[in-house]
């Protein structure tokens, strides 16, 4: 039989708030770059309607 088990910390979260950045920590290309991207990045969120998440909910629950 195997054994698993799950640490009591969650190392992947600690990684990830060691190595975030901040806007401060970027240079001034770096934000020129980010700037020049944002708009696009913010076009991808997605806000589905409430009919759409009623449909997916409907849906798995009929599985």
């Amino acid at each position: 039989m195997i054994e698993t088990s799950t640490p009591a910390t969650n190392s992947l979260t600690n990684t990830k708030a060691e190595s975030s950045l901040f806007a401060e920590d970027l240079g001034e290309d770096e934000q020129s770059f980010y700037s020049s991207i944002k708009p696009g990045l913010n076009a991808l969120t997605n806000n589905p309607t409430e009919k759409t998440i009623r449909s997916i909910l409907d849906y798995s629950q009929s599985l």
